[in-house]
């Protein structure tokens, strides 16, 4: 069989019916179980010969190799990752060495024997071995052991689990018969858990977390939640449009998502104020610059510089006090978070905007930021008032496309039209955004 499976060629699986390829990946499948198993078999021998109470005697030691994961990755070219856990089944699969030097009764008898035979894959295997360990180490007898091992073998095969199901199989049932269990878990990995994050040389911030189940489980409802192509209600928007791709990778999404998450839970009613103020980015930029709309500015607590188009989209929905500058340096104006807009001003904008206005997007109206249409520079500028009928509700990933495209949005007849760059549209006709059900259409 192997050798009619190695004759088959890259370019011959073209040539394959449907189920003629499924079949040969089952029995590819099926052949590379029983190499696995070998592997395994052979990764667990070279661990108990490279046991540390034979000292320099010991096979790892003796070739001159200071641990059997690096003997076994030198010698097959695995990772070392991938050995280190053929080396950890196979010493668990492998009976304790006697006095003799004999080796006694199998821990896991049922396993190892499916698994010689290919019906049982090394990472379901893993997956039972480690769970039916953790049952033995909490005192469960031997023969609750060996039931749940048997159990586990047995619906894997019967019901043909995947080895991402038969973990979670084994999950449950070590919870069935161990349910005093779960405290203790819990109690370690509460400890391990940790948010560390820094600042890199070119201006990134960058860190890594650990996160306990019920915290993993309020991050991923929060941002599933926010992503949800389903998290508004119908869209209302007629005539043409113009869609924008949302490029974005799936971390880059996740990203700001959290963001996102964090900037609306610093604006709540309830969080803790400095000096009477809620959260509030302090960006320093020089007037000349502000007003032309090039240059860039500089966030308090920040190394590296943002440019002028991330300046302009902060201060049109996040509470930035911007400190503005002269030629010479001096501080010409140091401005207040009040160009937002209130609460009863976003909420008349739902009203009438219903969410994002870019076409086809349907982030909801909580899940929006306020965007001047007439762009908003300082208190004295007239143009740029904090008016309704100068604010247009945008998400996040589209008001920073607006902000850094050469497409633009203005305000005619108080309602929202966007204005395509000519490669979209030569005539650069503007495009009514607003989802408002009640306004009325020209007649036909």
């Amino acid at each position: 069989m192997a050798a009619a499976l190695c004759g088959r060629s890259g370019a011959s699986l073209a040539g394959l019916g449907d189920d003629e390829l499924l079949e040969l990946m089952a029995a590819y499948e099926a052949l590379g179980r029983a190499v696995s198993a070998q592997q395994v078999r052979l990764a667990g021998e070279v661990g108990v010969r490279s046991r540390s109470e034979l000292g320099d005697e010991g096979l790892s030691r003796s070739q001159n190799f200071t641990t059997p994961v690096a003997l076994v990755a030198k010698v097959t070219g695995a990772s070392a990752r991938a050995c280190k856990a053929r080396l950890e089944l196979g010493r668990t699969l492998r009976g304790a060495v006697l006095l003799g030097g004999g080796e006694g009764p199998a821990p896991f008898p049922v396993v190892a024997r499916v698994l010689d035979e290919g019906v049982l894959g090394v990472e379901a295997a893993s997956a039972i071995v480690k769970q039916c360990g953790v049952l033995a180490d909490r005192g469960c007898s031997p023969d609750v052991v060996a039931l749940a091992e048997e159990t586990l073998v047995d619906q894997t095969i019967s019901c043909r689990l995947t080895a991402d199901e038969t973990f979670r199989a084994a999950i449950h049932l070590r919870e069935v018969l161990d349910p005093d269990g779960a405290e203790p878990r819990d109690e370690v990995l509460q400890m391990q858990r940790s948010l560390t994050i820094a600042q890199s040389s070119d201006g990134m911030y960058r860190g890594k977390f650990a996160l306990a189940p019920e915290q993993g489980g309020v991050w991923m409802a929060s941002i599933q939640a926010m992503q949800s192509p389903r998290v508004s209600g119908p869209r209302f928007v007629d005539g043409d449009e113009y869609v924008t791709a949302d490029g974005r990778t799936q971390a880059q999404k996740n990203a700001d998502t959290v963001t996102e998450l964090i900037a609306r839970a610093a604006g709540a009613d309830d969080m803790p104020r400095i000096n009477g103020a809620i959260a509030t980015v302090n960006v320093h930029m020089t007037l000349d610059d502000l007003e032309k709309g090039r240059g860039v500015g500089w966030i308090d607590g920040i190394d590296q510089p943002v440019p002028a188009s991330t300046v302009a989209q902060l201060r049109c929905s996040s509470p930035v006090a911007a400190t503005l500058f002269g030629d010479k340096g001096e501080v010409l104006y140091h401005g207040k978070a009040k160009r937002l807009f209130t609460a009863a001003q976003n909420r008349a904008l739902a009203a009438r905007d219903g969410g994002c206005v870019w076409p086809s997007c349907d982030r909801p109206p909580s899940f929006c930021e306020t965007h001047h249409a007439n762009e908003w520079v300082s208190d004295d500028h007239p143009p740029g008032r904090t008016d309704i009928d100068n604010g247009v509700l945008l998400c996040h990933f589209h008001h920073s496309h607006l902000h850094k495209t050469p497409w633009k949005l203005v305000m005619q007849g108080g309602v929202p039209h966007l204005i395509p760059p000519r490669w979209v549209d030569t005539e650069q006709k503007p495009i009514p955004t607003t989802r408002r059900r009640t306004i009325q259409r020209p007649a036909a």
